[in-house]
């Protein structure tokens, strides 16, 4: 297996906080990895990171094939926000349309086969504006796998959907990632999703406090994820 993301020593200082303080980090290719923690540790501002959105204050960040950061990082990259950035006259399908034009390794069967599976296909002339928050969720996942990349990131993609949408998107990200790819989901709905990870990493005030293999979990330690998860938190709160 080849690594795709390596992250070594990660800081970022905003004014007066501390939002990240020596995160390591490493995926490597075909996982599907977990990061999780309560709102507030420091997730979505990994992501951005890792997606070339924000400049660390300390650390670096290796990519797939010692791709520098910037453009040729955001190349091998798709990111997949926690609230969608269009335009609001723009409709479905000129979201698609920008995809299309806008990224080299942009894949129409691909775009096709997630909206059969998202249920977006009825829905391509509506505006963005006027989608509820989990349409727009589905929208941006179906619009990152579109893309046929390196590794995924996605920010919260199961937040404002409803249990059977959750079903839906947890399914997309299982059948859409390419075998050679690799995806790192962030969340704090740890039951929902976690049938789908190979390894996690729980994040807490800006710190890795755990990270380990859901396999091994089950088997060694006879607990789920989300008791792991609800053991370590509960310490971590306790301190």
């Amino acid at each position: 297996m080849e690594t795709v993301l390596e992250v070594k020593n990660l800081e970022k200082h905003f004014r007066g906080c501390e939002a990240l303080s020596g995160v390591n980090m490493s995926i490597q290719t075909g996982q599907i990895v977990g990061l999780l923690g309560p709102n507030s540790s420091g997730k979505t501002t990994l992501l951005k990171i890792a997606a070339g959105l924000l400049q660390p204050t300390a650390g670096n960040i290796q990519y797939y094939k010692n791709a520098g950061p910037g453009p040729d990082a955001r190349k091998t990259i798709g990111f997949c926000p926690d609230t969608l950035s269009f335009p609001g006259w723009m409709r479905v399908s000129d979201a698609f349309t920008f995809y299309r034009e806008m990224y080299d390794d942009y894949s129409q069967q691909r775009a096709d086969e997630l909206k059969r599976i998202l249920e977006l296909e009825k829905i391509s002339s509506a505006r963005i504006k006027e989608l509820s928050k989990g349409m727009k969720e589905r929208l941006a996942l179906c619009l990152t796998f579109s893309r046929e990349t390196k590794l995924y990131l996605l920010d919260e993609p199961l937040d404002g959907i409803d249990p059977v949408g959750k079903t839906r998107v947890i399914d997309a990200i299982i059948s859409m990632q390419p075998q050679d790819a690799s995806t790192l989901v962030s969340t704090h709905l740890v039951k929902d999703i976690e049938r789908v990870f190979d390894s996690v990493y729980f994040l807490s005030k800006g710190k890795i406090v755990f990270n380990g293999d859901c396999e091994a979990m089950r088997e060694e330690r006879s607990q789920t994820v989300e008791q792991v998860y609800l053991e370590v938190f509960d310490n971590e709160n306790s301190i």
